[in-house]
């Protein structure tokens, strides 16, 4: 085969500089990883996935539910579909020995994963996904002054399909906002740098 006694260079060249199509070059790639007996991190996912969705595997899910009675996810706005399904199977139901014990923490609003597989629906979703699910908003923030909250939140309001927030801060209304329009941000550190 193709990869046998293959330089890395050569691997490259063979598939950089051809007109093979994704479909193929995904196909050389999921080969040589069986070769080499490997996966990268998608491939974990998945392979978690068709275990813990098969029935003759329901002894493996048991024991990780045994094993996680209780599951906290950060960031969970930037979690992808794979993720998302192996959350739903590993935090499972009364039904199947899950506890349904899952605490995630995110923004919907700061989902900025998106080119890369996040589905903010996750998050979106999640009172839905999970029976008995309490959301609690944090809306208190400790940095910014309420009129920068009020200035982001003005923004943020016009995002499409979010759960919504109201900002605020005991840190005070703070200094006006300037805006100025500069060329680059080598003219904006040279411009903060200034004042």
């Amino acid at each position: 085969l193709f990869f046998k006694q293959k330089t890395a260079y050569e691997i490259h060249e063979r598939l950089v500089g051809s007109e093979m199509c994704i479909r193929d070059r995904y196909r050389l790639y999921q080969h040589r990883m069986r070769e080499i007996n490997a996966c990268d991190f998608g491939d974990l996912m998945l392979h978690i996935i068709t275990i813990f969705k098969d029935p003759a595997n329901a002894a493996v899910l048991a024991d990780y539910h045994r094993k996680f009675k209780y599951l906290l996810v950060d960031e969970y706005q930037d979690t992808n579909v794979a993720q998302y399904l192996w959350l739903r199977l590993l935090a499972g139901n009364k039904d199947n020995g899950g506890t349904q014990n899952i605490c995630c923490v995110g923004d919907d609003d700061q989902s900025i994963y998106g080119w890369r597989g996040a589905e903010v629906g996750n998050i979106l979703r999640f009172e839905k996904d999970f029976d008995g699910a309490k959301m609690v908003r944090l809306e208190q923030n400790y940095r910014s002054t309420n009129r920068i909250l009020r200035a982001a939140g003005s923004v943020i309001a016009n995002n499409d399909g979010r759960l919504g927030k109201t900002l605020w801060s005991e840190a005070g209304d703070g200094e006006k906002i300037i805006v100025k329009g500069l060329w680059d941000g080598k003219a904006e550190a040279r411009w903060i740098g200034e004042e």
